[in-house]
């Protein structure tokens, strides 16, 4: 009888090879420990030699479990690398890389960890785009241990470059040392951060760097030049009229005419200068290591040459004034502020000529532009408070004797220094742009009196006002003499507006419609100062004006300057040759009479028939008849300015 009775499971064959007994394996691992016990106690006797494989079945048993647990910690590992937003890496101390993830890889622009570790035989300055970086890197790598943070540029396995930030600490163990880190793409913040930093400190139209940016810049450089012991030279230029081409011929000219000013600049600036736009028509140069100032006054005077040279921009033909001041460090100060305030005030003596021109500064200059500021300031309260008046200098048929029109002259009653000069105010008005209110005011001022003479039963004779090219270009003149006509009641062929022959010489497609709206109006408009200017007979066919008004330097020396008389007398030709009318100014004494009227020039304006006279006067001068036996020229009314 089988030891084992009946019930025993195993078969003669099963007892006879216990190795293979059964449906399972003796040394199966998913086989529990307790079971395998419980079988081994009812094996037959021949079979307990085995029990000494127990604990080697154990111990396989365990071995095979924690396999398993391993190769899932390890799936799961390298799942959570994939997964995770970031670059992961690690890299012997030689360089070699051990480990990377596919975000790594896909920075660099391989498509797949196995490629980057096949194509990527090191890390090293290869991969850093930036001269440098890779040294820095390193530096900081060894004194610390870690980089955090670290802000690269590389170059990818195909060419192109990116930005990231590198973490990297140094891992060091009994069987070496090796490099982890993260490796993170930052190209898209490091392109906002630009976009950011080119609206913080480059003008959007120019290109050039703007005034934060030259500001922090001679910071910088004076910062440096002070040990040293080098000079710099800043050059302030501005261009002039600048609000009125802009008002006139629009935002996108504008725009255009200032590109190509940068574009000339630099071009004349050269290697060691830097040019600025720092703000509406002011450009700044920096000029470095400079050696003498017949330096600074080379390269200003160049720059002067180029900015005037005529700009042709979407068709139009247009020239340019600019006015420049140069201050130079350390001679006119030791600070930033100081050197730009002073060549702003050099800037300021340069506009005087009212042509373009740069001035170097010097200490005279502070007094004469601390005088020009009050008086600008004064200028700008002077019509809150009723300080600016007009007069009125006849002006005589002397074919008649009588008035024929008035020309209506600004005159400003200062309250600390009395009658302030035409010549001495309308220039600060005209830079400052005040002009424009100001001779808004004027305008009104005189049709309004125009009116006032009429009513009061006076012939009715036209008043002439003189207008600034300012005022005449800016936008809406037009509209504005029209309304201003409507509210004064003043019939349009009674106002005669005084153009400058500087004023016909730009942009002449744009005047041609203005001056063409003016005489479909009924204004009367004429040429004043006629010949001081470029005088073209073109533009006098062209514009059709009414009038040409012959400069006083010319009428002056017409007894005794034959120059002067052929002149005067070609001036009076021509106008008769266009059918305009004609009317010399600065006529003083009876020779100058005589020479004129001996020439067909009949309409005279000077002080040998009246000075300018108050308004209380006019009534007087329109009711009298002048003749030439009734003059009133004499040298102590001769010295005052019309």
């Amino acid at each position: 009888m089988h030891p084992h009775g009946p019930s025993s499971p195993l078969s003669a064959q099963e007892e006879s090879n216990p190795a293979t007994a059964g449906a399972e394996p003796l040394f199966q691992a998913s086989q529990s420990p307790g079971l395998f016990v419980e079988r081994r106690r009812n094996w037959p006797p021949d079979l307990q030699l085995h029990e000494a494989l127990v604990p080697v079945h154990r111990l396989l048993a365990r071995y095979e479990e924690m396999n398993g647990e391993l190769a899932a910690s390890e799936e799961n590992f390298r799942a959570m690398l994939e997964r995770i937003p970031i670059g992961v890496f690690a890299v012997s101390e030689s360089g070699k890389p051990l480990m990377v993830n596919e975000l790594t890889s896909r920075i660099w622009g391989c498509d797949s960890a196995d490629e980057f570790l096949r194509v990527v035989e090191r890390v090293d300055g290869r991969l850093f785009a930036t001269p440098g970086s890779w040294e820095e890197f390193v530096a900081g790598l060894d004194r610390r241990g870690e980089q955090i943070g670290f802000e690269a540029r590389i170059q990818c396995i195909h060419g192109d470059h990116k930005w990231v930030a590198l973490n990297v600490r140094c891992i060091r163990s009994e069987s070496g040392m090796h490099y982890e880190g993260t490796v993170e793409d930052i190209t898209d913040r490091k392109r906002s951060e630009e976009k950011v930093r080119s609206l913080a400190y480059y003008d959007p139209v120019t290109g050039l760097p703007n005034r934060a940016f030259f500001d922090q810049f001679l910071v910088d450089t004076l910062a440096g030049l002070r040990w040293k012991r080098g000079k710099l030279a800043i050059l302030l230029l501005e261009l002039e009229r600048f609000k009125m081409i802009n008002d006139w011929l629009g935002r996108s000219f504008a725009d255009l005419l200032l590109r190509e000013v940068a574009v000339r600049i630099s071009r004349i600036a050269g290697e060691r200068s830097r040019v600025f736009r720092i703000g509406g028509p002011e450009f700044a140069i920096t000029l470095l290591d400079v050696e003498n100032v017949a330096q600074v006054e080379r390269l200003s005077q160049r720059v002067i040459d180029e900015v005037s040279t005529e700009f042709s921009c979407e068709g139009r033909s247009l020239a340019v004034t600019c006015s420049m001041g140069v201050s130079i460090y350390p001679d006119d100060g030791t600070d930033g502020q100081t050197l730009v305030d002073r060549a702003d005030v050099a800037m300021l003596a340069a506009k005087q000529p009212a042509q373009s021109c740069y001035r170097l500064f010097s200490d005279e200059m502070n007094a004469a532009i601390g005088q020009r500021l009050k008086l600008e300031n004064d200028l700008r309260l002077a019509l809150d408070r009723d300080e600016l008046f007009l007069v009125y200098q006849p002006q005589v048929d002397i074919r008649t004797g009588e008035v024929c029109g008035l020309e209506a002259l600004l005159r400003w009653r200062h309250p600390e220094l009395g009658i302030v000069p035409p010549n001495s105010f309308i220039g600060v008005a005209e830079s400052t742009g005040l002009i424009v209110p100001i001779g808004e005011w004027v305008l009104r001022t005189a049709c309004a009196q125009a009116v006032k003479w009429q009513r009061e039963g006076h012939p009715p004779i036209s008043v002439a006002v003189n207008v600034s090219a300012l005022q005449f270009r800016h936008q809406g003149f037009c509209q504005l003499t029209r309304t201003i006509l409507e509210e004064t009641g003043l019939s349009p062929e009674y106002l005669e507006l005084e153009l400058t022959e500087g004023l016909l010489l730009r942009n002449e497609d744009v005047l041609f419609d203005l001056m063409h709206e003016f005489r479909q109006m009924g204004v009367k408009l004429a040429i004043d100062d006629f010949g001081t200017g470029y005088s073209s007979l073109g533009y006098l066919r062209q514009f059709k004006v009414h009038r040409l008004k012959i400069d006083r330097s010319f009428v002056k020396d017409v007894p005794l300057s034959s120059d002067d008389a052929a002149i005067t007398s070609a001036i009076i030709q021509m106008a008769k040759a266009l059918n305009l009318d004609v009317l010399a100014e600065g006529v003083e004494n009876p020779a100058q009479l005589d020479f004129l009227r001996s020439h067909d020039c009949f309409h005279i304006q000077g002080f040998y028939f009246s000075k300018p006279v108050s308004v209380d006067e006019v009534g007087f001068q329109l009711d009298r008849n002048f003749g030439p036996e009734q003059g009133c020229g004499s040298p102590d009314t001769r010295s005052e300015s019309a």
